[in-house]
């Protein structure tokens, strides 16, 4: 079985920031309290990749990769760039997505000042203060 590597060598750390500056992704330092994570930034993203050794390989964490994927360095900037999330589109903007602590479904949020939504919210809240 092999062991992490406990540092990041200079030329894979220079390789990586070669690579991630072609693609327009700005690399940062060591994420505080590791050895061999590096911070990243792209589209308002925080990214970070953990160095695996064993030939320029990268643990990259983020959005969409919230447990990390395992990428060599010149796939790196590919899997950033591909992985950028797109914004919940505001479907009903101006009316919450809960009420009194109860998520209010579509049907209600769709028709917020009709009957059917007094009486919805009637019975919201009469089943809260019944707690």
């Amino acid at each position: 079985m092999s062991l992490l590597p406990r540092a990041i060598p200079a030329t894979a750390r220079q390789q990586l920031a070669d690579s991630l500056a072609a693609s327009g992704i700005r690399l940062g330092g060591i994420k505080p309290g590791t050895r061999v994570t590096l911070l990243a930034e792209h589209a308002g993203a925080a990214w970070e990749l953990t160095y695996l050794g064993h030939g320029n390989v990268w643990r990259a964490t983020g959005p969409g990769s919230e447990h990390g994927v395992g990428v060599f360095t010149h796939e790196a900037a590919g899997h950033i760039t591909a992985l950028v999330p797109e914004p919940e589109p505001a479907v009903f903007p101006c009316i919450p997505r809960t009420y009194a602590g109860v998520s209010i479904p579509q049907v209600i949020r769709r028709d917020w000042h009709s009957p059917l939504a007094d009486g919805w919210r009637l019975g919201v809240r009469s089943a809260v203060a019944a707690r």
